[in-house]
């Protein structure tokens, strides 16, 4: 006979959970707010059950930044397919992504995230990682300099639109110039 107060184990729907509301609590409150206890809570685990699927705050953070960048993928790769030019087809997408403060799928999540992977080391290397990887499958299309250029000036909006310094008019305007000038 079962035990009609035992949970169903689903280890995976779990650790999908704790991710999810891991990535939510980072955008409402900053890495600061994500704490195991508060990640707990939300799940309607224990504090032991986060570690079992995630050793340490720091393994679970690392978790939702590889999350995030396996989202950021499919992002790009639709916008890369939606493009009919293929020179410079990832730069117009890294640009259209970069320069968006909501994604689809990451609607509260992307700026807290991108914000992490800027001002921890660790999870600014899975960055790079990923953004070099990138960059190597997408070289035939996207290796010229000026496209180079591009993409580090989206950046450079990027952080200014971040930080609330820029106009969202004007943020909306260079993004709009970025993209033309990634044409031949």
């Amino acid at each position: 006979m079962e035990n009609a107060y035992q949970r169903k184990k689903e280890p995976e729907l779990i650790r999908q959970k704790i991710l999810a509301h891991a990535i939510q609590l980072s955008a409402d409150k900053g890495v600061t707010g994500v704490s195991i206890q508060a990640v707990a809570d939300l799940v309607g685990v224990s504090k032991g059950g986060v570690f079992h699927h995630f050793p340490s705050k720091q393994k679970l953070l690392e978790a939702m930044v590889i999350t995030v960048l396996e989202h950021l993928d499919g992002v790009i790769d639709q916008f890369i397919q939606a493009d009919d030019c293929e020179y410079g087809c990832f730069t117009r997408a890294y640009i259209e992504v970069t320069l968006q403060k909501k994604i689809v799928g990451m609607e509260h999540s992307w700026s807290a995230i991108s914000m992490i992977m800027l001002t921890d080391r660790t999870f600014n290397d899975l960055w790079i990682h990923w953004l070099n990887a990138r960059l190597e499958r997408h070289a035939v299309t996207d290796a010229d300099l000026e496209l180079k250029i591009l993409r580090f000036a989206a950046d450079g909006v990027w952080l200014t639109a971040f930080t609330e310094v820029e106009n969202p008019d004007e943020t909306l305007e260079m993004k709009q110039e970025l993209i033309r000038r990634s044409y031949p």
